[in-house]
């Protein structure tokens, strides 16, 4: 029993020892490190900028060489810059509800609307079907009509020739 305390006491000794040195060395990492990283947020005016810009162009949210040089110059940042937080934007709001939900509106409306400028063309296509059912119906009844006068014709002579035969 005393050999294995002894032994777990060395080995604790040692973890102790390790963790100290470990200690050390990272005090020492942290004082060679410098201090502040500069800032990877862009200006709030070019943000201001470039949101303004997004919106008014809402619909085509591709900025030209002239502004996005208008927008890298009175924003402070690079056009690289202007380029990828205009990426990121139309990628990020083009998968927001809002945009999903109003792309569906104009989806459905567009649908609904050709749907409306067919209309006139469903109903006349109908209006033709109607009256080619009418006519065909119009055809069968004086098909049996004529079938019925011919009949009664036939019958109307059988009995005069027998007439006049008796």
């Amino acid at each position: 029993m005393i050999f294995t305390s002894y032994y777990d006491e060395q080995i604790l000794n040692e973890v102790r020892n390790e963790m100290t040195v470990a200690d050390n060395n990272s005090n020492v990492n942290r004082a060679q490190r410098p201090q502040a990283k500069p800032s990877k947020q862009l200006p709030e005016k070019a943000i201001r900028l470039m949101n303004e810009w997004f919106v008014e162009h809402e619909d085509n949210p591709y900025p030209n060489r002239n502004d996005l040089d208008y927008l890298a110059t009175n924003g402070g940042i690079k056009e690289s810059q202007v380029k990828a937080w205009f990426s990121n934007k139309r990628n990020r709001t083009q998968n927001t509800h809002p945009k999903r939900a109003k792309r569906y509106l104009i989806r459905t409306q567009a649908q609904q609307n050709s749907t409306f400028l067919n209309e006139p063309r469903k109903i006349h296509v109908a209006d033709q079907f109607e009256q080619r059912a009418l006519s065909l119906q119009q055809q069968e009844q004086e098909q049996q009509q004529q079938a019925y006068r011919s009949i009664v014709f036939n019958t109307a002579n059988k009995l005069a020739l027998a007439t006049a035969n008796s």
